[in-house]
């Protein structure tokens, strides 16, 4: 039988070691919403610095699946999110999953703060969404390409298909330096998969 999620899709050097309850709490997740980890990073980024940018991202339901497989595959990952979901007991968790809340009202120093966080560590992987919002944009977010040039590091595509239920590690991709090019190529990427809420992608 085909494995929900296993740590074994990353490098050691990416894993957290969280608690064994943790990890399965992930994987029970997607095994309650028939969900499954695809693809895999390859052991020739270990002790790298990687950026994942998660897409399509039109719904809450993004950042659960996500969270559930960043636990179930044990992951040590940076993940940019908006404040108000870390409030209460849920930013305690979510910090500690590795998260970093932002205001996007207040978009100055996030992409400092953001580098700052993995530019000392080998072995890191930084996540966030290209659209920097679940409603419908017209022009990604260039920070991501900021941060992948800042840090000399490839950038992971990793999609969320609702028609498959798959979260998918697509081939690492290498910045040109040529940000409308690369946004371009990466939209075209990102177009065979199916969103959470299609109307706002």
């Amino acid at each position: 039988m085909k494995k929900r999620v296993s740590k074994e899709q990353i490098p050691e050097c990416f894993w957290a070691n969280r608690p064994k309850f943790l990890q399965w709490l992930g994987k029970t997740i997607l095994t309650i919403f028939d969900w499954h980890v695809c693809g895999s990073i390859s052991e020739k980024y270990k002790n790298k610095r990687l950026v994942a940018i998660v897409a399509p991202h039109t719904s809450n339901w993004d950042g659960i699946l996500g969270v559930a497989a960043v636990a179930g595959l044990d992951a040590r990952i940076t993940f940019i999110g908006k404040h108000t979901v870390f409030r209460y007991g849920l930013g305690a968790f979510l910090r500690y999953m590795g998260g970093i809340p932002v205001d996007r009202s207040k978009p100055g120093g996030i992409i400092e703060h953001a580098i700052d966080q993995i530019r000392d560590i080998e072995g890191a992987i930084i996540a966030l969404s290209p659209e920097g919002t679940r409603s419908k944009v017209l022009e990604w977010k260039t920070g991501f390409l900021r941060i992948a040039s800042e840090l000399n590091a490839d950038i992971i595509p990793v999609s969320l298909d609702f028609k498959k239920r798959e979260i998918l590690f697509g081939n690492a991709f290498l910045p040109s330096g040529d940000n409308e090019r690369d946004i371009k190529q990466l939209k075209e990427y990102y177009s065979v998969f199916t969103a959470k809420n299609p109307e706002k992608y």
